[in-house]
């Protein structure tokens, strides 16, 4: 699980003409540096009507301040902790635009058909909040309030990687395997085998060790030796003419028959 944003969302009051509760709930705004100085936009689309009573709109453009250094700094927050936490909001009525079929952001106002409410000077109107205090809309359009106790929100991501556990294996495998290769002692043998002059095979061997080591030439000899035990012998080697246990072959100029008896009747 892993934090990728956090953020404030104050909570805000908007009461009508007639003193009506229209809209109550906490907005999220999106910060805008490390110091989490935030905007965003406040929409009451529905439940609000003006001091005639007519139904309208009303929109709030947003800017929230965990630290603010005061009236003589820029608007920015100077903290990211509430240490003195400030909404200015400037305030707008008539079609949010939202009824459209058109996606718009909730983060932002479409102007397009929004009016400024304006202070006694004719100018924008737009105020500081601190919790708890409240900014009235001229001419009995009603009042938005900075309610105490801000709120707070986080996006977080869960992720899950199946494959973690055999790229573990296989990591420690490849471990063990190159520590194990440290103790084990290599050896390069050459054996190349050679028919004589007489028709004999001539074996040749030589070895070589990739580590120190002084048993090279013994265990080559042991290797020697098992070469020659398992070397099958020449046709005919195992036969000794000069064995007197040997069986007589039969000459094939000899006659077979035995002659009878004198005086035996010949059949």
């Amino acid at each position: 699980m892993y934090l990728t944003a956090h953020g404030y969302a104050p909570v805000v009051t908007v009461r009508d003409g007639k003193g009506a509760v229209v809209y109550r709930q906490a907005v999220p705004l999106l910060p805008l540096d490390s110091n989490v100085t935030s905007s965003g936009a406040i929409k009451v689309m529905d439940g609000y009507r003006d001091a005639k009573g007519a139904k309208e709109q009303l929109g709030f453009q947003a800017f929230f301040l965990p630290s603010y250094g005061g009236a003589n700094t820029a608007v920015v927050s100077q903290f990211p902790a509430l240490l003195n936490p400030i909404l200015n909001l400037a305030a707008f009525h008539g079609d949010l635009g939202v009824d459209s079929g058109i996606p718009q952001s909730v983060y932002q106002l479409d102007k397009k058909s929004l009016k400024a409410f304006k202070d006694a000077k004719g100018q924008a109107l737009r105020a500081n909040l601190k919790p708890g205090e409240t900014m009235k809309l001229p001419g009995g359009a009603g009042s938005i309030t900075f309610e105490k106790g801000v709120k707070e929100w986080a996006n977080f991501q869960v992720t899950r990687q199946p494959g973690s556990g055999w790229a573990l294996g296989g990591a420690l495998t490849a471990i063990f395997g190159l520590a194990a290769s440290l103790f084990i002692q290599r050896r390069r043998v050459w054996v190349r085998a050679t028919e004589g002059p007489d028709g004999v095979t001539v074996v040749e061997m030589a070895g070589l060790g990739r580590s120190e080591s002084a048993k090279v030439p013994e265990e080559l000899g042991d290797l020697a030796g098992l070469l020659y035990d398992g070397t099958p012998a020449p046709p005919g080697a195992d036969d000794d003419p000069t064995d007197p246990a040997a069986p007589a072959t039969p000459s094939e100029s000899s006659d077979s028959r035995v002659a009878p008896p004198e005086g035996a009747e010949q059949q």
